[in-house]
Parts: structure tokens; sequence; C-alpha cells
């Protein structure tokens, strides 16, 4: 069942935001800790790969994406890009 917090923090993004990993963390370190289904995720986070995208790379639907990053979100491991202007 799905809580409140995932859902907020979902509601904070869509198919099309950009991720990274946080400052301060690096990706190969964070990665080695996490089941592999969340170590594949992780690691296509670039900074410029969509949710969609990355869903795409890992061959994964776009919820089931959505639900590893707002995990990663409420853990402080990622941050979403801003969008240029």
């Amino acid at each position: 069942m799905m809580t409140t917090d995932f859902l907020e923090q979902q509601s904070t993004f869509d198919a099309s935001t950009a991720f990274r990993v946080a400052p301060g963390l690096q990706a190969t370190a964070l990665a080695s800790s996490l089941p592999r289904r969340e170590r594949w995720v992780l690691l296509l986070l670039d900074g410029r790969r969509s949710v969609a995208q990355v869903a795409h790379l890992a061959r994964r639907s776009e919820l089931d994406v959505a639900s590893t990053l707002a995990r990663f979100l409420h853990l402080c491991y990622i941050e979403p890009v801003d969008a240029m202007p």
C-alpha cells in the first residue's frame, strides 16, 4: 500500500523530470549498497535522462522507476535537475 509520503514525493516529478545523485554522494559507492534493480536506476541517473528514458534503458515501467526514485528522494540520495528556462 502506498504511503502519503510516497505519493507526495512522486507528485513532485513526472516522466520528463531528470535527476542526479545528490552532491557529496558518490554514485558507485552508493550503488554498491543497493539491490540490483535499484542499482541500475541509480547508475542511469546523469542529470540529463528523464524518468521515461531511465525506465526505457532499465527495461522497467515508468511507474516502477518513479517508485524507486521517490524512495531515493526520501532518502536524500538524489535531487531533481531544474529544467533550463
